[in-house]
């Protein structure tokens, strides 16, 4: 047996480091796009510090349990960034759309029974054509994005993406995956961008619902077999 495959069968545990990035040949097929151009950047990224943190924090690791208003409060994170350069979808991957690559390519997810259980007869439900696909994991999106000869785009890149003129958001909205996959060892996780029409009330353990700025980030911790798939996350292309 590998030796890497007994160290990850033993779940160590390790600083997160991102996941690759694919490269895309830049004659991708995704409609159209703005421009997210190449070159060194400030971000500033906000985000509920949560008991998982965000990308490589346990805040309360040492302490049980933390009282308001530290309790998943706002906070911010400057981050300086280099980005490739590329173009990002206008809008998200739309029910029509995900129709049109299954049919072409046969794909079919790992579990089936929890896949876009919102259409009828392995068909988009009729006037929700136009809505974002939702119910679709991280593999999913990869490969319709593969399939249009692209990739998903960064967290980065979604970011400066949804503050050119022309970016856009489908209604009903939805959360966006994102290419920042994130592993430790023991965990996996990527970023979700944008909010969605969705409000849960109640607690504060719940995701804030609604549209979110862009310099907003929400981590989803990836589960597999189907669980991450979700009424209120759907995607767009970058290539």
């Amino acid at each position: 047996m590998p030796r890497s495959h007994v160290r990850e069968s033993a779940f160590p545990m390790r600083p997160a480091e991102l996941v690759a990035v694919p490269a895309v040949a830049g004659d991708a097929s995704i409609g159209a796009t703005v421009d997210v151009p190449a070159g060194q950047r400030t971000l500033i990224v906000r985000h509920r510090r949560r008991e998982t943190g965000l990308y490589d924090t346990a805040p309360y690791v040492e302490e049980w349990k933390p009282l308001p208003p530290r309790l998943h409060d706002m906070q911010t994170v400057k981050r300086e960034v280099e980005l490739s350069g590329i173009s990002v979808a206008v809008r998200e991957v739309t029910n029509e759309e995900y129709s049109e690559f299954l049919k072409a390519t046969g794909y079919r997810p790992v579990v089936a029974n929890r896949f876009l259980k919102h259409w009828v007869e392995g068909a988009p439900a009729p006037g929700t054509e136009d809505h974002p696909v939702t119910y679709v994991d991280l593999p999913d999106a990869r490969a319709y994005a593969a399939w249009r000869g692209g990739r998903l785009p960064t967290e980065d890149e979604w970011q400066v993406a949804a503050t050119v003129e022309g970016f856009e958001r489908r209604e009903p909205l939805v959360w966006n995956l994102t290419e920042s996959e994130h592993r430790d060892g023991r965990s996996r996780f990527c970023i979700l961008k944008g909010g969605s029409h969705y409000a849960a009330e109640g607690s504060d353990w719940y995701a804030d619902g609604g549209p979110q700025s862009p310099e907003v980030s929400f981590k989803l911790v990836l589960t597999g077999g189907g669980l991450d798939r979700s009424e209120t996350i759907g995607f767009r292309c970058a290539g």
